[in-house]
Formats: structure tokens, sequence, C-alpha cells
């Protein structure tokens, strides 16, 4: 019996070429979503009715590049599996993926390399890898500054159109709050100069607020409304987010202390955290609750993506009523575990609107 052919390529030499060339792949994979801070991509899934970046992962640095999960449906993988996933025509077995992958990568089936060229180009790999990951870090780094710097310029929301918003047409009594949320800054007019590409965007009547991992502003949320305040504006998307908002949280409020978390840990004081998607749901809750911390994650997945802080003694999850979105539903209790996990004895409770979809509706007496 004739002994089957060796492969010219290891299949752990072809996976780490293909995680060198892990953007490009991407690319050819028609994904076209930017990683965030901690390297991570969401896209839509293009192989189910997906119509909300956030449940759908891919691992885009390092040793975990390829690997991917959609936290809705349960499919995951590694970097060959994600080939079978996106390309289009889809590879039928493992073994085609990997025929399309030396085909990707410039590569002849009938080359076979010796040992020592191997682990010559498996070093170089590794140098280059390197340097990359040193040069996305530096990117990351310069535009969270240059992010942070353009948040510190605006102005505060009082008396703009963004506090009308919220007031009027979202019911919130801001005046209430024991601590004005510092972390929400009003934009007339701003011109916003990406530090990498050099591109100019204007941002126009839009609520700008900061996104905080640690100590730094890694990202913004911007909710863009019409110029009297009068509602969301007549755009595609109303709510966006710039710059790494994994692992991030707008910070409504700090809480009975008024201290940041970092001080509050360091003086020993903890407080229970409410954690909801929106900005509006905090709000809300945090005029009705000023004995908590609150904190935004600003989607449902970002939830999932946040440290317990060394400040909260409890966390409560201020879950949407999106019973009739069973992909939701599970992507919640994904960050119910997740949550549970870090909890370590410390409680962590889920709470519901009693009515309408979430608190902010409820407060506004709106029905479900």
């Amino acid at each position: 019996m004739t002994a089957p052919r060796p492969l010219p390529y290891a299949w752990d030499n072809v996976k780490e070429r293909l995680q060198r060339d892990f953007g490009r792949l991407l690319a050819e994979l028609g994904v076209r979503a930017q990683a965030d801070r901690n390297g991570l991509v969401h896209p839509l899934n293009p192989n189910r009715d997906d119509r909300k970046p956030g449940s759908f992962v891919i691992w885009t640095r390092g040793g975990e590049a390829g690997i991917w999960k959609d936290f809705a449906c349960g499919d995951k993988g590694d970097v060959f599996d994600l080939i079978m996933y996106l390309a289009r025509p889809s590879p039928a077995r493992k073994i085609d993926a990997y025929w399309w992958a030396l085909a990707f990568l410039g590569l002849e089936r009938g080359t076979v390399r010796t040992q020592a060229e191997d682990v010559a180009a498996r070093e170089r790999r590794e140098r280059e890898a390197r340097a990359e990951e040193a040069r996305i870090k530096k990117n990351e780094t310069a535009r969270s500054r240059a992010l942070f710097a353009l948040w510190l310029g605006l102005p505060s929301i009082v008396e703009t159109p963004a506090e009308r918003y919220l007031r009027e047409v979202r019911g919130i009594p801001t005046e209430r709050l024991a601590h004005q949320p510092g972390a929400l800054r009003w934009a007339e007019r701003v011109e916003w100069i990406d530090p990498e590409t050099g591109e100019v965007f204007e941002w126009r009547h839009c609520m700008v607020s900061a996104m905080t991992a640690g100590k730094a502003v890694t990202a913004l949320h911007r909710t863009f409304l019409k110029p009297d305040g009068s509602g969301k504006a007549d755009r595609k998307k109303a709510k966006t987010m710039i710059g790494a908002p994994s692992g991030a949280a707008i910070r409504v409020s700090p809480g009975p202390s008024g201290l940041s978390p970092t001080k509050a840990a360091d003086k020993g004081r903890t407080d229970p955290l409410i954690i909801t998607e929106g900005i509006e749901d905090a709000l809300t809750l945090a005029v009705a609750r000023p004995d908590c911390r609150v904190w935004a994650a600003g989607s449902l997945s970002l939830m999932g993506l946040l440290e317990w802080p060394a400040c909260a003694s409890a966390v409560v999850l201020a879950a949407d009523n999106d019973w009739d979105k069973p992909q939701a539903m599970a992507a919640f209790e994904k960050v119910e575990a997740w949550w549970r996990g870090q909890a370590r004895g410390r409680p962590v409770h889920v709470v519901r609107a009693a009515a309408g979809k979430d608190f902010n509706d409820m407060a506004r007496g709106e029905a479900a």
C-alpha cells in the first residue's frame, strides 16, 4: 500500500503564517471591522440574521489570532474553522481549508522545506509579530490620548441640547443627581483627526461620553441628536463608539462616596455597582438609586468584557426585556455567567424593568 504523501507544510506552520498575515486574511474573508484595544473584532455574522455587532467575536493577535466564537449561537473554532466559516465558496473540510490557506499565502503545494528553514522562518515571523504588536499598541495609545484630549476640550452637557434631550425626551430629571455626570460632554461642532490615518471627521450635535478603563479614557461613545435636542438625529446609526471600548465603561455616577473607582479602592470604600447597556438607563437608575455606583457599558456584548472593580461590593446587572430576541437573551446569559465567574462569593444580581423594554421606558410609563 502506498504511503500517504506528506503535506508540504506542517499545520502549525501554516497556522502561524495565517496569524502573521491575519489582517489581510480578515479582509480576504470579508471582515472590515476594526480590532479593539484587546485585539478583538466584532463583525456581523453572515451565517445568520445578525443585525448588531457584539456576539460574534474574533481574536486577532499573537497565538490567539483566528480563534473565534459566536456567543449567540455557540459556533466557534480556530483559524482553519474560520476560513471554512467565512470563505466563499466555503471549503467543505478542514483539509480543504488547509489548501485554501496555501493558495492565500502564495505557497506551492509541492514545496517541502527543511526543518532548519522552518525554524528560521518561524523565528522571523515571531520577530515580525512582536514588532507589529508594538506598532499596534503605540497607535492605540496615540488614538486614546487624542480622543481624551478632544473630549477634555468639550463643554459639559449643562444647558445644551444634550441636557434637553435627556430631560424632556428621555424624562430623566438630571437635576436630581447627587453628582452630575462628568463623563458626558456636548459637541456642537468639532473636528476629529485620526492620528493613525490623518483623516479628518466632523462631529455635529452629539453627546460625547468618555469610556474609561482603569485610569485611562480609551474610547468615546457618541449619541447624535437633532440640533435642538428634541430627539436623536435622523441617521442610520445615532449611537456609535470610537476607540477601544472593550473593557471600558461610561462612569455615570460615582455613588454615595463621590470618589473615583481608584480613590474608593485606595480608601477601602466599596458600594454596589449597577451596570447597564445604555446611558439613558444608567442615568435613570442613578437618579433612583443614589446609594449605588452606576456604569453604562455601551452595549450588551461590552457588559461581558468588564472586569470586577475593587470599588464594587456587589454587581447588579440591569437587563433589557428582550423576551422576543432569543439571541439577545442567550448573549445576556453569557454576560451573567461572566460576572458570576468573577464574583468569588460576592453578590451578583440581575434586575429587569417591570414594564417597557428597560428602566428608562418604565420610568417614562412606556409599555413593552
